[in-house]
């Protein structure tokens, strides 16, 4: 993606500096790092941090412009690295690998890492507060979490969940862009939601094995919910309470029984909302105005969903419409002919 090919998150820069001291300490507040050395002398340093916190989820990207050591003794948050250039090696707990694209490491409070980076390198950081996680997760399994939730600090190959970040970090990164709250909080939800299914801890076989069923009236109570709810963020958890399962449960019946998930049912009604204001548009209804008002931050993912759904772009439908309503006022102006 064009958007991760420089500084990506350049709009919220937090760091850059060729101070490894001035390094340590940013790095020490957000990730625990415990110390940094730079082993060759290859020039000088030249990091850049780039931060964006949304809610429980911080994205970071980072690059250091010179091979580095670092240590790290995590006890606030869940971690895991996307690498985008470069490469390096990593000790985590009792794993160890190489760091790649393909390869990142993942881990959570008590984890201790020692990782080398090279000079060209550079990653994505996704940081999650340990509460949020715990909330989602008990909300997955639809119980509380007891034992505490413990994971398996590795190194993994994580290819669908790079792909998720880095369409959230693209659209963050868009110079200009405004993402709205709604969608904000969505790309929130399944950040942590992959997380968790794509580590390794002590309630994956949980999350992996088959749910009870959910009864039709609770599938039907979730499309009201959502039906109500269209344009605020619609979480997982909300769902589950409206309709008294757990998520896994209610998201295994709906696709059953709708052969769609929930957050895709939640996608339709917003396409048919944004539909209907671009149908019969109000003063300064613009195709932009209505995609955000709808939650959807990116326009052209906004046109080709509204496309498959009605057959033309949303902005036929605003011309249409707005065509159609100048055609009447003309005609209400025109004068009777005289009697004959």
């Amino acid at each position: 993606m064009d958007a991760l090919s420089h500084h990506p998150l350049n709009r919220f820069q937090q760091f850059a500096s060729a101070d490894p001291d001035a390094l340590l300490a940013r790095v020490t507040d957000l990730f625990a790092v415990r110390s940094i050395d730079f082993p060759r002398d290859e020039g000088i340093v030249d990091a850049r941090l780039n931060h964006c916190q949304i809610d429980n989820v911080g994205l970071t990207y980072a690059r250091y412009g010179a091979a580095m050591n670092a240590t790290v003794e995590q006890s606030n948050y869940y971690l895991q690295g996307f690498p985008l250039h470069g490469g390096g090696d990593a000790i985590i707990d009792r794993a160890s690998g190489t760091l790649s694209r393909e390869r990142g490491v993942v881990g959570g409070p008590g984890a201790r890492l020692n990782l080398r980076y090279s000079r060209d390198f550079e990653h994505l950081i996704v940081r999650i507060r340990p509460d949020g996680l715990v909330r989602k997760l008990a909300s997955l399994i639809g119980e509380p979490i007891d034992p505490p939730l413990c994971l398996v600090a590795d190194v993994i190959r994580s290819d669908a969940q790079f792909r998720w970040i880095e369409f959230v970090v693209g659209e963050l990164s868009q110079a200009g862009s405004f993402v709205p709250p709604l969608l904000l909080a969505e790309m929130e939800q399944a950040i942590m939601v992959s997380y968790l299914c794509n580590s390794r801890h002590n309630y994956s076989d949980r999350l992996a094995g088959n749910p009870p069923g959910t009864a039709p009236w609770q599938v039907r109570r979730a499309e009201e919910y959502i039906a109500d709810n269209w344009d605020k963020p619609v979480t997982i958890e909300a769902l589950a309470a409206a309709a008294n399962t757990s998520v896994r449960s209610l998201f295994h019946s709906f696709r059953r029984a709708r052969g769609m998930s929930p957050m895709v049912f939640a996608r339709r009604v917003r396409l048919a909302r944004a539909h209907d204001m671009l149908a019969a548009p109000q003063p300064g209804t613009t195709v932009t105005s209505v995609a955000f008002d709808c939650g959807f931050g990116n326009l052209g993912a906004f046109a080709h969903y509204y496309q498959a759904s009605y057959g033309e772009l949303p902005s036929t439908t605003l011309r249409a419409a707005l065509s159609n309503r100048a055609g009447n006022d003309l005609d209400r102006t025109r004068l009777p002919s005289p009697e004959k």
